[in-house]
């Protein structure tokens, strides 16, 4: 006879081998995969963009003005010859006699540009004198105008004015309203010569050619 402790020792062992089968024989669970570790974002570089060029500067070109087209109506008066002569664009359109400056009241020389037209004047400074159709070409009072003393017209005979017949003011004084005194120069020429030069001047071979102006 099989002794009971025999029979357990030998149940016991068939109870390992059976659990030793099991457990062989079970598919062990797969192994769990590592998460993947999220990298951080690589820091891009941003190329630097190269600095602009200033452009250079441009050079300030000075605009040069035209020159002020010339004067349309010219009137000159010759102290010599005791005459005035008035232009238009170009074209002779009178000549008259005048008055100017007796002595002691002398009408300048020189170019000027009108800057009053008074068709009725009365001369303060000499005794209400009527001045009609005056033409003022100085700030002094002088003026280019009719007057009634018609008999000392071609010599000097004024107090600075430039006298012309009443009627021939009245034209002259039309023709510069028409013309615009900005347009207009009255050139008064007073020296020993018609011309108004002075000897020094004058070419020695002929200085009388242009005296009957």
């Amino acid at each position: 006879m099989i002794s009971r402790r025999k029979l357990m020792l030998a149940l016991g062992a068939s109870l390992l081998s059976g659990a030793a089968q099991a457990a062989t024989s079970a598919t062990a669970p797969p192994p769990e995969k590592a998460k993947p570790v999220a990298k951080a974002p690589a820091k891009t570089t941003v190329a630097k963009k190269p600095a602009a060029k200033k452009a250079p500067a441009k050079k300030q070109v000075v605009k040069k003005k035209s020159p002020p087209p010339p004067p349309r109506l010219i009137i000159t008066v010759n102290k010599v010859s005791q005459k005035m002569t008035v232009v238009l664009d170009g074209d002779e359109l009178y000549k008259w006699p005048v008055s100017t400056g007796a002595p002691g009241y002398e009408t300048p020389s020189g170019t000027f540009r009108p800057f009053r037209l008074e068709k009725e004047h009365f001369s303060k400074e000499w005794d209400d004198a009527p001045m009609p159709y005056s033409i003022f070409f100085t700030g002094d009072g002088h003026a280019l105008h009719g007057s009634y003393h018609v008999k000392s017209l071609g010599r000097r005979a004024s107090h600075g004015c430039v006298r012309i017949l009443p009627a021939n003011a009245a034209i002259l004084f039309a023709l510069v309203q028409k013309t615009g005194m900005s347009n207009t120069r009255v050139i008064i020429k007073g020296g020993f010569f018609a011309d108004g030069s002075t000897v020094s001047d004058k070419p020695k071979n002929n200085p009388f050619s242009k005296w009957f102006n």
